[in-house]
């Protein structure tokens, strides 16, 4: 493949008057666009666009193969052809990436369908031609199952035995992932879609009763209803804090590829889930950002949320700027309790995530603090939440709603 020399740039701005090529590339990560974005589109690419910023930008997100879809079909003769180049290999790639994963997922439900061990796709392949409408539209990473608790350790054998192998560093508690050599085939096994301390109480039994048969390269397979597609699409941006715009745009496209979803039923189980924070911040995300159609009624409804409006002005803020991992990981706790709606799901929330994180795992400085014997090691980790506390006691504090 031929490459473009990818530079960091200092056109990034944090705020909402974004640089030209930050607006471009908003313009551009859509799978329908009007005559009005078609027009922004072809006054932008005029100006001086900064196309390796632009690019390094596009392939950090996930969305270069709608950057290269919309200047294609927009205005490619105004593009430089060094950059029209390069991005059109890269969209070719995917383009033949996604091929092949797809024609492994087909492999895959069809060894599981004859080990009779249920199972539902999601995202990927299912999310490209069900939502996107064009498997090319959408960058494919690795493939996600859902198998149940039972089937889960059967599932993982069966991938094993053709060829997987399991990638250690990556396996958490509610998935396993598991890469062939060649690094193309990679697959997300999952016995929960979204660990259940970030899935707002939703049952396990909710996703596998919204689903409907789909078509997926000669075989019937079972696809997320609209408005469960919506919540699982909603959680798993959470999860991520929507640190990527292609997080933000799976949502807009849900929006724009089903117009007549309910939205009653929605706003209903977001309410009983106690998660109307979460949905109304990316309803607020995909549409300040990617003007996504979201129903005039809705939009009333989600006004009524000011914290939530704040915290999607801080996340676009942040979105194009790069992010140290360590202050990342505070970050990621820190944001998973503020959009919780009650007292009790925050502290829940801080408790889990400070335990997944290792926060909770004694240091050389708790153990340096405070000398205790061996048969009392175990007190260090009332030690540990002690420390880290003080820490952050004020930004915790803060978060969890109450003033110091």
């Amino acid at each position: 493949m031929q490459t473009l020399t990818i530079a960091n740039s200092k056109k990034q701005k944090t705020s909402y008057n974004f640089s030209p090529e930050l607006e471009l590339l908003l313009c551009c990560t859509r799978t329908k666009i009007d005559d009005k974005i078609a027009e922004r589109i072809k006054i932008l690419v005029k100006q001086d666009i900064d196309w390796q910023y632009l690019v390094q930008t596009a392939m950090t997100h996930g969305v270069m193969p709608l950057l290269y879809w919309n200047l294609k079909n927009t205005c490619p003769e105004s593009v430089p052809n060094h950059a029209l180049n390069f991005i059109r290999k890269v969209a070719q790639h995917n383009s033949g990436n996604n091929l092949i994963l797809t024609q492994e997922l087909v492999n895959v439900l069809r060894l599981f369908q004859t080990h009779q061990i249920p199972a539902l796709p999601f995202k990927g392949p299912l999310l490209a031609t069900s939502v996107y409408g064009n498997l090319s539209l959408r960058y494919i990473s690795d493939l996600d199952i859902l198998v149940s608790q039972e089937n889960f350790q059967k599932a993982a054998d069966l991938l094993v035995a053709q060829g997987y192998k399991y990638c250690e560093e990556a396996n958490v508690r509610w998935e396993s992932h598991l890469i062939k050599d060649d690094g193309i085939h990679n697959i997300d096994l999952h016995c929960e879609i979204v660990p259940r301390h970030l899935s707002c109480s939703i049952s396990e039994n909710y996703w596998w009763e919204n689903t409907e048969p789909f078509s997926l390269a000669g075989l019937t397979v079972p696809n997320l209803l609209p408005e469960a597609q919506f919540f699982l699409i909603c959680l798993n941006g959470n999860k991520e804090c929507w640190k990527s715009l292609n997080r933000i745009c799976d949502v807009a496209e849900v929006i724009r590829a089903y117009p007549q979803m309910d939205w009653q039923e929605i706003l209903d189980k977001a309410d009983k889930l106690r998660c109307k924070r979460l949905v109304a911040l990316a309803l607020f995300l995909a549409k300040d950002l990617l003007q996504a159609p979201v129903p005039e009624a809705v939009l009333e409804r989600i006004q009524l949320y000011p914290k939530v409006k704040v915290l999607a002005q801080q996340i676009t803020q942040q979105l194009f700027v790069e992010s140290n991992e360590r202050i990342l990981e505070v970050h990621r706790c820190l944001f998973h309790i503020k959009t919780r709606e009650n007292l009790q799901s925050k502290i829940q929330v801080l408790v889990d995530l400070m335990n997944y994180s290792g926060w909770l795992q004694p240091t050389e400085k708790d153990l340096d603090l405070v000398k205790l014997p061996k048969n009392f090691y175990f007190l260090y980790y009332l030690v540990r939440p002690i420390r880290v506390f003080q820490k952050y006691q004020r930004t915790l504090l803060e978060y969890i709603g109450i003033k110091i």
